[in-house]
């Protein structure tokens, strides 16, 4: 009995170091949680660095039908030395300055395409950059309630380790005295030992759910406070699929994705029409040569004209450049129909989820009622010598059971909760209430829109990521 009491003492010290740490700081909320992952994830610093990447595609776009201009320079100097004439010295220098314009001023349609295709892929970003929030804050979630109920198993198994070590007690001092044999003593020692490993499997579960917490939510999970009330929901099932068709932003990324590919088509299509294109040209030369009587001539010339191209044949690259747009675009209304299904799939799962967690919490009470009273009976009937010591503990485990099936029904409810409403597309800053300043896109975007009159861009990011 000594020996197990003082092999087992550094585990429970473990124990209780790893639990009170948790409440000596301010308890933290589920609240104070998702607003650290939200303004430190990562992985939401990667989709915001996407989508701004992908809203400079728009004034490159635009460019197709803007004005280009560009000048170059030169300048040359050559000597010689003609040894056969006295060794005289000649040398002769030129000049010159080109500026240089063109302007397409119709392509068919293609910019213009080109265009649209940008702004729809800009409104997919935005919808996926919400779904990777969406993501972030489930994660946060599951591992908030992760750890509040690994402390939960952890007290339950501290406590059935101190039960246990009592009836090991009574059973050695019943031993001592005749009332029972050897062997109710060896099932209580054996029952310690089983307790003691389900100790430690849980502080190991316990450090694993604290170790997934910090990676998403970014600090060490402090005193973590209950969990507030459940979120509103959906009536029924039916209701749930309704709202999840028209606010889950993949599904918006991808309608957007097939807007995208049709005006891809048309971009394709376009470059089967002709160009028509303005260019101009203003050039000045000077050139001096010692060789013609040191003479230096200057000159200018002046040059604007229009240039309309046809295409007539292209070897089939054009027409099989619209084929392959045209089966990009299948392949987006293809994708659009698999993400529907698989919305409704999440949607479903979620729900049947949820119910089946509140069926659990309500079941686990009335087992946990009916567990502790038998288990009360049966100890008194114990003492009395009309039960036996793996009665005893027999009844002990399934106390044990029932209020460890209690406390994951209780995380179940709640994260499949909070997984409804990622299915249904709610799960945002914004429906949640959370006191954080919300990642707007249409900052950047309308500062960058229009490309060359775009102000600076390092002042933008400034602006953007909130470090003025």
């Amino acid at each position: 009995m000594k020996r197990i009491a003082t092999r087992f003492a550094s585990t429970l010290s473990v124990a209780a170091l790893m639990v009170g740490t948790l409440g000596v700081a301010q308890a933290e909320t589920l609240t104070d949680a998702m607003v650290q992952a939200y303004n430190s994830s990562p992985t939401l610093d990667v989709s915001r660095a996407a989508l701004r990447s992908a809203d400079e595609s728009v004034p490159q776009a635009r460019a197709g039908l803007r004005p280009s201009v560009s000048a170059s320079a030169s300048a040359t100097l050559t000597t010689s030395n003609d040894r056969f004439f006295a060794g005289s010295n000649d040398y002769a220098d030129s000049q010159s300055l080109d500026l240089n314009g063109d302007w397409t001023i119709f392509d068919g349609g293609e910019t213009a395409a080109a265009v649209d295709a940008a702004l729809a892929t800009v409104d997919s970003l935005r919808a996926l950059l919400m779904v990777q929030e969406q993501s972030v804050l489930l994660d946060t979630v599951t591992a908030y309630l992760d750890v509040r109920r690994d402390l939960q198993f952890v007290s339950l198994a501290q406590n059935n380790v101190r039960v246990i070590t009592r009836q090991l007690q009574a059973a050695s001092d019943r031993f001592e005295v005749g009332e029972v044999t050897r062997t109710d003593v060896s099932q209580a020692q054996a029952a310690l030992a089983a307790a003691q490993t389900n100790l430690v499997s849980n502080l190991g579960a316990l450090e694993l759910s604290r170790n997934s917490y910090t990676a998403v939510v970014g600090v060490d999970p402090s005193d973590l406070a209950p969990p507030p009330s459940l979120p509103e929901l959906p009536g029924s099932e039916a209701e749930a699929m309704e709202i999840a068709n028209a606010n889950h932003p993949l599904l918006t990324s991808d309608r957007a994705e097939v807007a995208a590919a049709e005006f891809r088509v048309t971009q394709a299509r376009a470059n089967f029409r002709p160009t028509v294109a303005l260019n101009g040209n203003v050039s000045l030369d000077n050139s001096f040569d010692s060789t013609s009587g040191g003479g230096q001539v200057s000159g200018r010339s002046t040059q604007v004209g229009a240039s309309v191209v046809v295409p007539l044949y292209q070897g089939g690259a054009l027409s099989s450049a619209v084929r392959q747009r045209v089966a990009q675009l299948e392949q987006a209304q293809a994708e659009l129909n698999d993400t529907a299904r698989l919305i409704q799939q999440q949607v479903s799962t979620a729900w049947t989820s949820l119910t089946v967690a509140r069926s659990s919490i309500t079941s686990s009470r009335q087992q946990i009622t009916a567990a502790r009273v038998a288990f009360e009976g049966i100890v008194e009937e114990a003492r009395l010598g009309a039960r036996t010591t793996l009665d005893v503990l027999d009844t002990e485990q399934d106390l044990l059971n029932a209020q460890s099936n209690l406390v994951s029904a209780q995380r179940d409810e709640y994260v499949a909760a909070y997984t409804l409403l990622s299915a249904l597309g709610l799960l945002t800053v914004d429906h949640l209430g959370l006191p954080v300043d919300a990642y707007d896109p249409n900052i950047y975007f309308n500062d960058v829109e229009d490309g060359p009159f775009a102000p600076n861009r390092g002042a933008v990011l400034d602006r953007v990521l909130g470090r003025n």
